[in-house]
């Protein structure tokens, strides 16, 4: 294949992922802002809402736990980085944090069920404000005018054995960090953390403890998945049947943006990861001459 066909096809690549990402990326806080909750809840005032005015972000997530408030409370009451933890991906608080402070629980503890007051729930400067046991419990930041950061968790009754869980961020930056695109990376980056912790609390709360080393198996599913696209691509700038891996590549970055943000369950990951790599198995098959060296095929 020609140099300057080579690099039509790359900078067409190039477009069509910039194009998905553009698009994905434009229409996110949309989702990442509001996920789970009903319109009703996004227009609920919670408590918290008066201690901060003009945040930059709100967050209002919310979802349904097949439990009762006082089954899904004691796993809200340990919320803590030296507590129970956040439920969260463990991997990446740890790397924040610098250390190996964070530990999801997967059993009830009876050692932190009675939070209180100025108790630390990130070290000490995201502090308990208030606490109504079975109800909710809200957090702010301490001790940082400048910057205003109320994280709500709200139990609310909805009918039968059911609870609604609604989660509200409300995040104000120092003028200084005040930008669209602080916030933005805020909103995205946090999202991504947020949306597991909640669906951690709710599937303890309904009986399911999280997997020996499932983070690890997403990490490695995430890979597979970036693996196939980057594959995916070569063969698209090499090869002149070209429309396959194309479209391969595209459905490995929307694999990507799927496991990332709509964080399926592991069978359904690995189901994405086998039609990709499997994709890419049967396509050099049906192509690979038959009487030429394979490296020479590849080079």
């Amino acid at each position: 294949m020609k140099r300057r066909t080579k690099r039509i096809r790359f900078f067409a690549g190039l477009a069509l992922l910039v194009a998905i990402l553009g698009v994905t990326f434009f229409f996110l806080p949309r989702y990442t802002q509001t996920w789970g909750a009903t319109a009703e809840e996004i227009a609920r005032s919670l408590p918290g809402d008066d201690l901060m005015s003009e945040p930059g972000l709100i967050w209002t997530h919310g979802i349904t736990i097949h439990a009762r408030p006082e089954v899904v409370w004691p796993w809200i009451a340990q919320i803590g980085d030296d507590r129970g933890g956040f439920y969260s991906y463990t991997f990446i608080e740890k790397l924040i944090g610098g250390r190996d402070l964070y530990n999801n629980a997967n059993r009830i503890m009876p050692e932190f069920q009675n939070p209180g007051p100025g108790e630390g729930m990130i070290e000490d400067f995201l502090v308990v404000r208030e606490v109504v046991p079975g109800e909710y419990l809200l957090a702010n930041l301490a001790g940082m005018p400048d910057v205003g950061i109320t994280w709500l968790w709200s139990l609310h009754p909805a009918g039968g054995d059911d609870t609604r869980l609604i989660v509200r961020n409300r995040i104000k930056m120092p003028p200084e960090m005040d930008s669209p695109a602080i916030l933005y990376a805020i909103d995205v980056g946090g999202f991504v953390m947020e949306r597991r912790m909640i669906t951690g609390i709710r599937d303890r709360a309904e009986g399911r403890s999280e997997l020996p080393g499932i983070e690890a198996i997403e990490i490695g599913l995430w890979a597979l998945a970036l693996l196939a696209g980057i594959i995916a691509a070569s063969m698209f700038r090499r090869r002149k049947q070209w429309p396959v891996p194309l479209l391969i590549a595209a459905l490995a970055v929307l694999s990507l943006l799927a496991f990332t943000f709509l964080q399926p369950p592991i069978w359904m990951r690995a189901l994405a990861d086998i039609i990709l790599l499997g994709g890419l198995a049967l396509f050099a098959r049906a192509i690979r001459p038959p009487d030429r060296d394979i490296l020479e095929w590849i080079d």
